[in-house]
């Protein structure tokens, strides 16, 4: 944000006043005043000092009408006269200034001001609704949003970009007063279009309704009588009434209260486990011991689901921001898209949402720039002009799959093994081996881009691998299907969730080891007339002729293979090959404990507590296929 100069909110001391900063000497074209107005305004309200809980609640209310408001002029676009929609967007600014008003954020206030007259010219049907209009809006509000943050970090906003603030003026006025065309207003905030956009709130985790902010400052009486009732304007008594109303039956709890609350009952899963094992290794049968187990397992199931539960948020907050993204990039690139998403209401880990908003925003970046071929292109291939960009989240029992997928152009996977071997991602031996999914992984690669030369949007090889490696720190499944001329569906799985990972315990000799469930497709026999050698490189025909890359864990863990013919083994199918070990023990709930103490490559997830009380390594798939490729490589 341009021009950000910005005073701090107060604290408070362990008696509850609020006690001044102390603030550092700022150089004097950046010194502004003491922060007092905060203080002063909650004084002429309600004669004490303001509470920075009010300041929170504004700030949650705030984002989630951003947030809406995004949205809804999105949607103006496609629906220009729509006077529900425009009341709906100037109500949201309304509020926004209210609470402003009254905390005395004079730049917020500026700012939703500017924005107000604008959109009550044109609720007024004084100014036509146009895409000019709607970008000034958009970038507006993306200012708005940083302002928020700001004030999140608790300290003032400053002034904002002076020249978007103008060019918001100037399209208040009718074009022949605006001293410019809209045309020549278009150009200049053209290079706006890059501002971030409007993410879904990063609020603690809670099911409240929003809570009004209380009463602005007397700026404020020249709106429009009609809109008098909204937030702004209510009386304190009127005020508490309403917060009152908003949080009966519901309660806001901080995230990190949930998390702790997660651990908790973490540990509770790895006492239960123990206690089984316990009790199933008594010499005499126990009938009242077996009994108190089995309600303990129950119970403590119930709980874990409960508790669970309760982290649960809707794949919305996911999408909320794709809309923006799609529609800026779009008219950027000069490509027709119609974005169409599905599964809004399926909940999942609020660990998964968090995270996965870069990787989502990328994947659908990728698709813009990548595989959505031009108007012409598309015409020319006998293809809709405009092209269907789909993004969806489905319900799969114990897991959610959320899916990107386009109907352009597709993915070449000669193109990409050509372009790996030309920026020396890979040599052309290892190019001569890649099966179709191999090839297509390299896009995953970092580094590998296949464009020539980097753009604002692409080209620098960063994105994919990240979206690789989240999808694997969240314990996710990441895969790619795209047929030339049809386009690319991407799909990534991930449990419902994360704060129990359900295991399976494998033994390499004398060492137990676990790997996730949900990495494992199946439990096999090892037949040796399947196993095979090329080149260096060692497979499994699996059934009928598919085949796929082995990795023997007796070598990557303990630089030893397991001897096929002189040794028992089992073989364990997963989504990167055929992991081979000594025996397949059993399965367990486990809880994960991070590690950062081990030399060499990382090739664990974490640590776990068996249930017969022995810590346990936690395997992860990916590092060890990798491993196993070094391996070969290296032969």
């Amino acid at each position: 944000m341009t021009g950000n100069t910005r005073r701090p909110l107060p604290s408070r001391d362990r008696q509850g006043a609020v006690a001044r900063p102390k603030l550092r000497k700022p150089p004097d074209r950046l010194r502004t005043r003491p922060l007092q107005g905060i203080v002063a305004a909650a004084d002429r309200v309600y004669g004490a000092a303001l509470d920075l809980e009010f300041l929170q609640d504004y700030l949650i209310e705030s984002r989630e009408l951003l947030v809406k408001a995004q949205r809804d002029i999105l949607s103006l676009e496609t629906e220009p006269g729509n006077d529900e929609t425009l009341a709906s967007i100037f109500r949201a600014f309304h509020t926004l200034k209210g609470g402003a008003g009254f905390l005395d954020a004079k730049h917020v206030v500026s700012w939703a001001h500017d924005l107000e007259n604008l959109l009550d010219k044109l609720r007024s049907h004084n100014l036509p609704v146009t895409s000019t209009r709607i970008d000034a809006i958009l970038n507006a509000l993306d200012v708005l949003n940083d302002m928020l943050q700001t004030l999140a970090e608790e300290e003032y906003p400053g002034p904002g970009p002076a020249d978007l603030g103008r060019t918001i003026q100037m399209l208040s006025r009718p074009e022949s007063e605006s001293g410019g065309s809209l045309a020549a207003i278009a150009s200049a905030i053209t290079d706006a279009q890059a501002a971030p956009v409007i993410a879904a709130p990063a609020a603690p985790v809670e099911a409240a309704a929003a809570v009004a902010p209380p009463p602005s400052a007397p700026a404020e009486a020249n709106v429009p009588a009609a809109d008098a009732g909204s937030s702004a304007h209510a009386s304190p008594t009127r005020s508490a009434s309403r917060r009152t109303e908003a949080v009966e039956g519901s309660l806001r709890v901080e995230a990190g209260r949930l998390d702790a609350v997660m651990n908790q009952v973490g540990e509770l899963v790895l006492l239960r486990n123990r206690l089984t094992s316990a009790v199933g290794e008594l010499d005499k049968e126990n009938e009242t011991m077996s009994r108190i187990a089995r309600e303990m397992d129950l119970r403590v199931s119930d709980l874990q689901r409960t508790v669970m539960r309760l982290r649960m948020q809707p794949c919305r907050r996911l999408f909320q921001q794709l809309p923006r993204v799609v529609r800026d990039l779009s008219h950027l690139l000069g490509k027709e898209v119609t974005l169409e998403i599905a599964g809004e209401d399926v909940e999942i880990d609020k660990t998964v949402v968090d995270a996965l908003s870069g990787p989502m925003t990328h994947l659908v970046r990728n698709s813009l720039d990548h595989g959505i071929e031009l108007p012409e292109v598309r015409k020319n291939a006998n293809k809709s002009p405009t092209a269907l960009l789909r993004v969806a989240a489905v319900h799969l029992g114990d897991r959610v799959r959320i899916e990107v997928s386009d109907d352009g152009k597709g993915i070449d996977r000669r193109a990409i093994v050509q372009k790996a071997v030309e920026k020396q991602v890979i040599t052309p031996e290892q190019a001569a081996r890649l099966s179709d999914q191999e090839a297509l992984e390299l896009i995953f690669r970092p580094g590998f881009s296949t464009k020539d030369q980097a753009t604002d949007l692409s080209g620098r090889g960063v994105g994919m691998d990240v979206v690789r490696e989240t999808t694997n720190k969240l314990r996710g499944r990441l895969s790619v299907d795209t047929t030339l001329g049809q386009g690319t569906h991407i799909a990534m799985e991930f449990p419902l969730t994360l704060a129990v990972l359900p295991v399976i315990y494998l033994r390499v000799r004398q060492d137990v080891y676990a790997l996730p469930i949900s990495a494992i497709d199946s439990l096999t026999d090892i037949e040796e007339h399947r196993v095979h050698r090329f080149a260096g490189r060692v497979t499994y025909r699996v059934d009928g002729m598919q085949t796929v890359p082995v990795a023997d864990l007796g070598a990557i863990l303990q630089d030893r293979p397991l001897r096929l013919g002189r040794e028992s083994v089992e073989g364990v199918l997963t989504e990167r090959g055929m992991f081979i070990v000594s025996e397949v023990l059993g399965n367990e709930d486990s809880v994960v404990k991070p590690i950062d103490f081990l030399a060499g490559p990382n090739l664990y997830q974490g640590a776990t507590i068996s249930g017969r009380g022995s810590v346990v390594l936690i395997l992860d798939a990916a590092a060890l296929s990798a491993a196993a490729a070094a391996l070969e490589g290296g032969h």
